[in-house]
């Protein structure tokens, strides 16, 4: 089995396929530091050298001795554990034993890789995985494999195993990077709370659990927030039909998600400190929030789970960072928006972000960070989209005010989109120039000009 064209054999990293590596040093990245890793179906042991390399601490599994005798000898490390085992022997691992489980280059080779799956996610809360893709690498009946998977295949499976996949990643050929582009492999990270351990035993009655739902990647979502231009959400959508007519995902900041149907819900805010302000407030809104949050199925999105709050996870701060570059939040609407950069969507759209209220000095902060993730998504060629009457990206002020300093100017653009934009300036009539208060007006942040203070 050693050499059988198979398996990547050499004795040194420079010997292995450069997309083999590219999963691990991907992996390494995204673990937590000095985790416990389970390296499934480890081969000869060169990801499990990489992640010890990092300081994680890995138990290196294989089912074939002459690949572990291999790996002892070429890439052994002491924080390393070698087990010639098959995959099954993952049941006899207590819930909770490793923090992360690694398993590259495996599911293809199983008939039905469900069992395998639910015991993963007994014995860690993330999984890492990759599979041969269908769509740009066709199944042709290779020897060691049974089947390659499309992407909906694969999150399916992932789904029915009790996993929430949270970011999707490719490599398009065999020198790959892992990156966005699609290509010949799919590569996952996916969590689910700790669980207990599925004996072998017990597989059948596992498998006739009911699927776990499943964090698939939307291509376009609307993110909604409680301000006034909400309300061109809700009359859009009753004239399409429905929210489903108009984009693939509905999220939820805080308390809209119990006035209007969300799919995923953001409460940035420690329900502990929550709790707090209730208890000062019983009559407050954040004290019926908190009431409809101890129901809500989730998943809401939050810094730090709570066992009375069945729906919570957390949210995946590490990961974010990294996939966005910047450690700046300074709202639960800025969380939404990286969130969402993050997991790759091609279509954001925001409503009721209109940061324009009486007395906003004592409103949540929020708009320029925003505005900061929006400026990232798009950077990246995330396509947006706002309602004309919010205040958010200055999206109802005249286009005259949006081009600053050109005030003896007409200002006119052709283009945008696929197309190069095209300005053209044209010297405006001197009477029709701004007047010296017009300008001093602009100045004036006292008091918001639009339509959309709240009263």
């Amino acid at each position: 089995m050693l050499h059988s064209g198979e398996r990547q054999v050499a004795p040194t990293l420079d010997g292995i396929r450069r997309d083999h590596l590219a999963r691990y040093y991907w992996a390494e990245r995204l673990l937590e530091p000095n985790s416990r890793v389970l390296d499934i179906a480890c081969g000869v042991g060169y990801g499990a050298h990489i992640l010890a390399s990092a300081g994680h601490r890995v138990t290196a599994i294989d089912r074939d001795q002459e690949a572990i005798d291999w790996g002892r000898k070429h890439f052994d490390h002491p924080n390393i554990v070698w087990q010639c085992a098959d995959v099954g022997f993952v049941g006899a691992y207590q819930a909770g034993a490793f923090d992360a489980v690694t398993c590259f280059e495996t599911i293809e080779h199983l008939s039905d890789p469900a069992p395998l799956l639910r015991m993963l996610r007994a014995v860690a809360p993330k999984l890492l995985a990759s599979v041969p893709n269908e769509t740009f690498f066709p199944f042709r009946n290779y020897q060691f494999h049974y089947r390659h998977y499309t992407e909906d295949q694969f999150l399916a499976l992932l789904a029915e195993a009790g996993f929430f996949v949270d970011v999707v990643r490719h490599q398009a050929d065999a020198e790959s990077e892992v990156e966005m582009t699609p290509g010949r492999t799919l590569i996952a990270s996916a969590f689910a709370p700790p669980a207990k351990p599925v004996a072998l035993s017990e597989l059948n009655a596992a498998e006739r659990r009911a699927p776990a739902p499943i964090e698939r990647v939307p291509e376009h979502v609307v993110i909604l927030g409680l301000g006034p231009s909400l309300e061109a959400f809700v009359d859009l959508t009753k004239r399409l039909g429905g929210r489903s007519a108009f984009c693939d995902e509905v999220w939820g900041i805080n308390a809209v998600a119990d006035v209007i149907q969300c799919d995923r819900v953001f409460h940035m805010d420690d329900v502990r400190i929550q709790e707090l302000r209730a208890k000062a407030a019983p009559d407050s809104n954040i004290a019926r929030m908190l009431a409809w949050l101890k129901r809500h199925p989730g998943p809401v999105y939050t810094s730090r789970a709570h066992q009375d709050y069945p729906g919570l996870v957390e949210y995946p701060l590490q990961d974010v960072i990294r996939s966005c570059g910047f450690a700046y939040f300074n709202s639960t609407a800025a969380y939404a928006v990286a969130y969402a950069v993050h997991i790759g969507v091609k279509k954001i759209g925001l409503f009721g972000f209109d940061f324009t209220y009486k007395d906003s000095h004592k409103a949540e902060k929020g708009r320029a960070c925003v505005e900061f993730h929006l400026g990232i998504a798009k950077a990246r060629g995330i396509e947006l989209g706002f309602p004309e009457n919010t205040s958010l990206m200055d999206a109802c002020a005249p286009f005259e005010e949006r081009i600053y300093g050109y005030d003896t100017l007409d200002v006119a653009m052709d283009g945008g989109g696929d197309e190069p934009v095209t300005v053209r300036l044209t010297p405006k009539a001197e009477e029709r120039w701004v007047t010296a208060a017009q300008i001093e007006a602009r100045y004036d942040h006292a008091k918001h000009p639009n339509r959309l203070v709240a009263k």
